[in-house]
């Protein structure tokens, strides 16, 4: 039975499960691609409902993570496991609907350029060169970090250590919890825009045209790539696949052990300013004002999102939503399968710079000098946006 029929007829699957063993019910449910399936078939068969709505379940966990990974995290582990499905197709359905609780961090000080969610932590990079953190639950601010020159343009956060990119050309390496400087990596002859990290190494893209590869815990500079006619955007990995999108109006895909360019994607009419990959599927957006959906594998373009809200600055994808930041201060929720546009969420009054969803919120950062704390959990405050 294919995967379209587990998910179109949960009645002919429910005849056949009776007869299985909870495992084999389990690799069923890992190829439930419909959010709506696991628990239609729960309603058509009592043998799966009580295999899969069992707090004993072994697995149970594991589902509920691999179909709401950044919803997953916000669920209570006192809760039944029924509840807590519920409780997260609700974040899903109010994500949808744009139905959320908003909080909003004012007087910043400065435009916020980039974000991290990490621990319970916000952290955001400014473009006066601080990153300044909070607890998220508790609106605290916690000791901010300066010792850029310029502004944050990218940050991660990786094993305890705070990564952060900045228009000085340099990238830092933080101490998260005492926030010391570790070590600095010097080498691009542009502002840094993006990085990525993967198997202990760091690749970083610049506005002087290359893509470095470096060790991160020496901070040694490994291999620079060169393709790219103008300044490096942002970049993303899939698996063994490096793909970079530029202000030359092209996206270049790089096999990351060889450094070799593999393919070049072309579409775009302006700077491809932000990437995001989700199983074998690739979204790009540009300064054109266009969203295109790409399969990575043969490079192929799906389809472009129409009424996109100007320039798109950043990109999101959450469990089948995708979300589209843009200059005009707009957030656009999308259905990433069918390309339908869902809602906008409209709250900032400049430039959407980033978008983090992360336990059922989603964070905005504007160059409004505020951050949007869009919070879908069903025990918030509710209100329409």
């Amino acid at each position: 039975m294919s995967v379209s029929q587990i998910n179109n007829n949960p009645q002919e699957v429910a005849v056949i499960d009776r007869y299985f063993p909870e495992e084999v019910i389990y690799e069923f449910t890992k190829h439930i691609n419909k959010l709506t399936g696991i628990f239609n078939l729960s309603l058509v068969s009592q043998h799966f409902f009580q295999v899969i709505f069992n707090s004993k379940f072994p697995v149970w966990q594991t589902l509920l993570s691999s179909h709401f990974p950044s919803s997953f995290q916000r669920t209570m582990p006192n809760m039944l496991p029924k509840d807590q499905y519920q409780q997260l197709k609700i974040i899903d359905n109010n994500i949808k609907t744009g139905t959320c609780y908003v909080r909003t961090l004012s007087d910043l000080g400065s435009c916020v350029r980039c974000l991290e969610v990490k621990d319970g932590m916000l952290i955001s990079g400014l473009n006066d060169g601080m990153i300044r953190i909070w607890d998220i639950e508790s609106g605290e601010e916690l000791p901010s970090l300066n010792s850029h020159q310029s502004s944050i343009s990218c940050l991660k956060v990786k094993e305890g250590k705070l990564i952060s990119g900045s228009i000085d050309r340099t990238i830092k390496v933080w101490d998260l919890e005492t926030g010391k400087e570790l070590r600095t990596l010097q080498g691009h002859r542009g502002p840094i825009r993006c990085f990525e990290m993967t198997d202990g190494k760091l690749i970083s893209g610049s506005m002087d045209r290359t893509i470095k590869i470096w060790d991160l815990e020496s901070g040694q500079e490994l291999c620079s790539l060169d393709g790219h006619r103008e300044g490096v955007h942002c970049v993303k990995i899939d698996d063994n696949k490096l793909i970079s999108g530029s202000s030359d109006k092209t996206i270049k895909i790089w096999d990351l052990e060889t450094g070799k360019e593999i393919q070049t994607l072309y579409g775009h009419e302006g700077a491809v300013t932000c990437l995001s990959v989700k199983d074998g599927t690739l979204v790009s957006a540009s300064f054109d004002g266009e969203v295109k959906i790409w399969d990575l594998e043969s490079g192929r373009e799906l389809r472009s999102l129409n009424n996109v809200q100007g320039a798109v600055s950043c990109l999101e994808i959450k469990d089948g939503i995708l979300l589209s930041g843009s200059l005009s201060g707009i957030t656009t929720v999308w259905d990433l399968e069918s390309g339908q546009k869902l809602h906008c969420l409209d709250g900032h009054q400049g430039t959407v710079s980033c978008l983090k969803v992360k336990d059922g919120m989603l964070i905005s950062g504007s160059f409004d000098c505020t951050i949007k704390i869009w919070d879908f959990n069903p025990g918030s405050e509710t209100k329409g946006n």
